[in-house]
This record gives structure tokens, sequence and C-alpha cells, in this order.
């Protein structure tokens, strides 16, 4: 998956949606619970920096981007052979440089790739973590102070200019 965790929006509002698959395996080995949901909000819904996973678990499920790139190409090089025009390969890189993307886009065309869709990279800076810390421990956050509701204009106000 791109993601074990992530946030869908809609006119309902937020939510977090976690990868089902997870939640079975980690119930399944008792390891669920809210401190593992705090983790995995801190970590991306990464699984690799949490201690108490498994290794196999680590394995099963890598992001996108734990992924590497160089696989995905060699992969899709031998699925080519079998698709009459072309493929949309994503290719995920967390911290793409120049001589990276000249030899995986290199090692592209040595394998015959017809075409590349989208090069996704992770964000500059990381997202702050305000309110989830490691090992479940929440921070408060104090709400900011309401602040006056603005003067609502009045159809029956003289010196309205917007009402006249």
């Amino acid at each position: 998956t791109y993601q074990n965790l992530f946030v869908k929006s809609n006119l309902s509002g937020e939510f977090t949606v976690i990868n089902p698959y997870l939640v079975r395996d980690l119930k399944d080995r008792g390891l669920w619970d809210e401190v593992m949901l705090n983790d995995l909000k801190y970590y991306d819904g990464s699984v690799q920096q949490i201690d108490r996973v498994p290794d196999d678990l680590k394995a099963k499920y890598l992001t996108a981007f734990e992924i590497d790139p160089r696989w995905l190409v060699e992969a899709a090089s031998r699925r080519q052979k079998w698709i009459d025009q072309a493929q949309s390969l994503n290719l995920y890189m967390a911290e793409p440089s120049g001589r990276k993307l000249d030899n995986l886009y290199k090692l592209a065309w040595v394998r015959g790739l017809k075409t590349t869709y989208y090069l996704r990279s992770m964000g500059a800076t990381g997202q702050e973590k305000h309110s989830v810390t490691p090992r479940g421990s929440a921070d408060a956050i104090s709400a900011p102070a309401a602040s006056e509701a603005p003067k609502a204009c009045s159809i029956l106000d003289p010196d309205c200019e917007a009402c006249q």
C-alpha cells in the first residue's frame, strides 16, 4: 500500500483510515492497542520504527517509499513483455537526488520500459507532530482563545454603506 494509515476527507468530515489487514495481523498477535495506533500516527503509518512489530510484519507492510524503486523498475520490466501498450509505473523515492534519478531512469531505459508515470517524493519537511508522541503519550494542546464575533451588517442600520 502507499501508506498503512491516511486521512480521508469527504463531506462528512475527515477520517483516519488504517490498513485493515495490518490491524487484523496485529490483533492476531495481541499487538493492537491504543499505543500501537498512536505509534502508527506518529510514524505516518510506517511500522519500520515500531520496536514491538515483528520483522515478518515489517517486511509485509512496507509503505511505497520503503520499497526500493529499482525493484519496482525490475518488476515492471518483467511484466512489460505481456503488456500491449504501456503501463503506468509510479516510482517512489523518499530523498531524490540528481544521481539517484539518473541511475533509476537509466535502469528503466536499459530494462526496456516504454514509459514511467509519476515520480513521487516525500515533502522537504516532515509534518510536525504536536499532538502525538511515540509510545502513545499525548501532549495536550490548548485551543486558541475564541475571538470576538465579527460585527454583522444590519439592514436597519442607516449608517451602513453596504446596506444602502
